[in-house]
């Protein structure tokens, strides 16, 4: 897992012209897509309102399991035509939510065998060898790699 951040000002401003544009570029579109992450977890947190209370000092690997069975739940309950709004006390307040009405309930005899299901017995993917040191340098590298790939030279 990187945290993917955008080039510093003076990181931009270093750069010769060509260059300079590229790391405007890729701010703008890594803004863009910040964004549309934002809004993911928004409807995640107005579908599960518990998850505006989990604590931030819980270990990360259980914030994993936990995200990914809500995710897994959260596309469930979509291609069943659940409607956060139909659940006694929901509470739409979290202002990071987006305002998409998923639609009508439809039938509860939909097919779900093909969705799978999410072990939480294992640990996640997390390798354990990977520092603070560590990820900050891959996520340069890595973001060297994604801006050659969004923006070639």
């Amino acid at each position: 897992p990187y945290v993917l951040r955008p080039f510093t000002e003076p990181e931009v401003n270093a750069q010769p012209g060509v260059e300079k544009a590229r790391r405007r570029k890729f701010n703008k579109h890594l803004s863009s897509q910040h964004i549309t992450v934002k809004h993911v977890f928004g409807l995640l947190k107005g579908r599960f309102p518990s998850l505006k209370d989990l604590p931030p000092e819980q270990d990360i690997r259980d914030t994993y399991r936990v995200v990914e069975a809500l995710f897994a739940l959260h596309n469930m309950c979509i291609d069943l035509g659940d409607s956060p709004k139909l659940i006694p006390l929901f509470d739409n307040s979290d202002p990071d939510r987006d305002h998409d009405d998923p639609g009508d309930v439809v039938d509860a005899d939909v097919d779900v065998v093909g969705y799978g299901g999410v072990v939480g017995d294992g640990d996640p993917e997390v390798p354990a060898w990977e520092s603070d040191e560590w990820l900050k340098e891959a996520g340069h590298r890595r973001r060297l790699v994604i801006l050659n790939d969004l923006f070639p030279l």
